[in-house]
């Protein structure tokens, strides 16, 4: 199981809602930028990796199930969508590592967990 500490640590984070009472546990990742394509192929648990940082990522993460949003590049989110996630309980995290390398580490961190291939294919390990 990785744990969130790991995650935090490895993909060198920046909390945006800080305080959460409850971490989701995390299943996997998923890495994509389309909405449409978030809601038909990331699995509820997913730690979601994205450069978009608007409230919509949030409504996505809500319904899929996602386990927290991590946005990358060195991007922050706007204030409306720390707001959204801190209501609907979605852990939002940034970094300043690009998509392909935050992707890269989580993928060494699956690998570590003994995580084998999975799933339907697409963006996700």
């Amino acid at each position: 199981m990785i744990s969130w500490p790991e995650v935090i640590l490895t993909l060198e984070l920046t909390p945006h809602c800080p305080g959460m009472a409850q971490m989701p546990p995390i299943k996997g990742f998923y890495c994509g930028d389309m909405m449409s394509d978030v809601l038909a192929r990331a699995c509820r648990g997913d730690v979601w990796l994205t450069i978009q940082r608007h409230q919509n990522v949030v409504a996505v993460a809500s319904l899929v199930g996602i386990s927290g949003v991590v946005i990358t590049g060195g991007r922050s989110p706007l204030p409306e969508t720390v707001d959204l996630a801190l209501r609907e309980g979605i852990p939002l995290f940034s970094t300043h590592l690009d998509s392909f390398h935050a992707a890269g580490r989580a993928y060494r961190l699956l690998l570590a967990a003994g995580w084998p291939e999975r799933r339907r294919g697409g963006g996700q390990f």
